[in-house]
């Protein structure tokens, strides 16, 4: 029997086009790096640097951005089985603007569907997944179907082994252009976040760690207050809510009432 994984996240993958300039915009740099990227894939590689056994579950496109993806995985040390590629879509790409210290600009390129939006249920490793000590989400899954099922099922197999895991976490990772909100017009930023609230709050019953800045935790309990959002995330169903605030810092706030900021 193979032994469980330390982590086993569930999320975004592609590829990162950052600029080798920095305070330069897009339209006037020359030369770009290439890079693993995805929130979900990004915790797996940090998790196999730190020499913990890790895998993630993801799609990417059948194409040469999705092999990349796959051969960097494996280079990092992260299990790569419950990886598969998508016919039907590309591998997502990302640029990225970098304005020290702290502005950072992300352009997305997932249309017409990224394929780690296709992840099903009836494919997934339950055992597996409520075998890891820890199981990291996040909130871009829940954004579309089969995606969203597929991410509800992970949590509940969780729920139905949780005397074996150490923590379910709950990456909030609030992006609004995935809700819809955007140019198109189709829905506002506020418009999205209503829609992307009931689903925000069916993962938090399952989840036994909430991680976000204060507009993902906004966005998953209504509030803005960063002790209020921390309350409001435990009230939902964490253990422990932590709320970061940027450059004042964290903010860790445990069910039995104990506080940490740092």
């Amino acid at each position: 029997m193979t032994e469980p994984h330390d982590v086993v996240t569930m999320g975004r993958i592609g590829v990162d086009i950052y600029p080798l300039r920095t305070g330069v915009p897009l339209q006037h740099v020359e030369t770009f790096g290439r890079f693993l990227g995805g929130s979900a894939t990004n915790v797996a590689v940090a998790a196999a640097r730190l020499g913990r056994t890790s895998a993630v579950i993801t799609r990417t496109g059948d194409d040469p951005f999705g092999s990349y993806c796959r051969e960097a995985l494996r280079g990092f040390g992260v299990d790569d089985r419950w990886v598969s590629a998508v016919g039907a879509y590309p591998t997502p790409v990302t640029f990225c603007e970098i304005f020290p210290p702290d502005d950072f600009p992300l352009y997305f390129y997932r249309q017409p569907k990224a394929p780690d939006l296709e992840l099903r249920a009836d494919e997934l490793d339950l055992a597996g997944i409520a075998a890891a000590r820890i199981f990291w989400m996040t909130g871009t899954g829940l954004c579309e179907q089969p995606s969203r099922d597929a991410t509800l099922a992970a949590l509940a197999a969780r729920d139905a082994g949780r005397g074996r895991g150490v923590a379910t976490v709950f990456d909030l990772d609030w992006r609004p252009m995935f809700w819809g909100a955007g140019r198109d017009g189709r829905l506002t930023e506020d418009e999205a976040a209503e829609a992307a609230r009931p689903h925000y709050r069916a993962a938090l019953a399952h989840a036994t760690v909430a991680v976000g800045n204060l507009a993902e935790c906004a966005v998953a309990t209504g509030v803005r207050e960063p002790h209020a959002c921390a309350e409001a995330l435990l009230a939902a169903g964490a253990e422990l809510a932590v709320v970061k605030q940027g450059p004042k810092g964290v903010l860790a706030v445990r069910a039995d009432g104990i506080v940490a900021e740092v």
